[in-house]
């Protein structure tokens, strides 16, 4: 009979053998320990975030004692604060400045618009407003800004002490396209040169063919100015002017589109009757 007698060293290796299996072992409890850890953390993470969230939207230390409206001219800061949907006694933090400003936006007299909150009590709403520079007409009367951007019918008591903008077209306007409004921009810059002085304008007319057609309030004369270079085309118009002082009457229109000189075109005269 053979009788199986374990040899020492096999003692050893199969110590070696568990080894790896009671470090998996252990790394798994530890994970398990380590998720069961964040697990509960994180449960009382959201707990404390969510009381906290409470406590900061039911507080009356954060409800709304003041609104205050900046820039106000032509639109009421009431009409402005009935627009954002405000209200003193709201909680600041239920109130959210981007929704506000896209609504206070929509009014055409309002160019720009930014909410802030002032922490415990207070919100200000600054308003940059539009500034009309001229009136098109276009069927009705549209008011146009410093942009070239027309923003609003004018109505019945409004101010219309501005030049007019004639020869645009609807398809122009519908668009808003930069090229038309880079187009009224600069004439309406030419318009704020002429202001103040004897060549005020009551009309800014835009032919087909391009070029602007001026029409001062107190010249009876049509002024064909072209395109550009405005300071140099008004310097020539006051010496050409200055020529024909007292026979201004005679004059039917003065074309400076031309480089460096200026086309005086004179009224028919008509035929005595006898």
């Amino acid at each position: 009979m053979e009788a199986f007698v374990p040899r020492k060293g096999n003692k050893k290796k199969e110590g070696e053998r568990r080894r790896p299996r009671l470090l998996a072992c252990a790394l798994v409890a530890v994970f398990l320990a380590s998720a069961a850890a964040l697990y509960v953390g994180r449960s009382h993470v959201i707990r404390w975030e969510g009381q906290l969230r409470s406590a900061l939207l039911d507080n009356p230390y954060f409800s709304v004692q003041e609104i205050k409206v900046k820039g106000g001219g032509k639109v009421g800061g009431s009409e402005i604060v009935a627009m954002a949907g405000m209200s003193r006694g709201m909680n600041i933090w239920k109130i959210d400045p981007a929704s506000i400003e896209r609504r206070v936006a929509k009014h055409p007299w309002v160019r720009r618009v930014l909410v802030r909150r002032e922490l415990p009590r207070r919100v200000v709403i600054e308003v940059e407003e539009r500034e009309a520079k001229g009136i098109v007409v276009l069927g009705k009367l549209y008011y146009v800004d410093t942009d070239g951007f027309v923003f609003k019918e004018v109505e019945e008591g409004e101010n219309t002490d501005f030049p007019l903008l004639t020869g645009l077209q609807q398809a122009d306007l519908a668009s808003q396209a930069y090229a038309t409004r880079q187009k009224i921009r600069e004439a309406l810059k030419l318009g704020d040169l002429m202001a103040g002085s004897s060549l005020a304008l009551s009309e800014i007319h835009f032919p087909p063919k391009g070029g602007v057609i001026l029409y001062p309030m107190v010249y009876p004369v049509a002024l064909y100015m072209g395109w550009g270079d405005w300071q140099g085309k008004l310097q020539r118009l006051n010496r050409v002017l200055e020529m024909w002082r007292g026979r201004e009457s005679r004059l039917a229109a003065l074309d400076l589109s031309f480089r460096d000189q200026v086309v005086a075109r004179l009224k028919k005269v008509q035929g005595l009757k006898g």
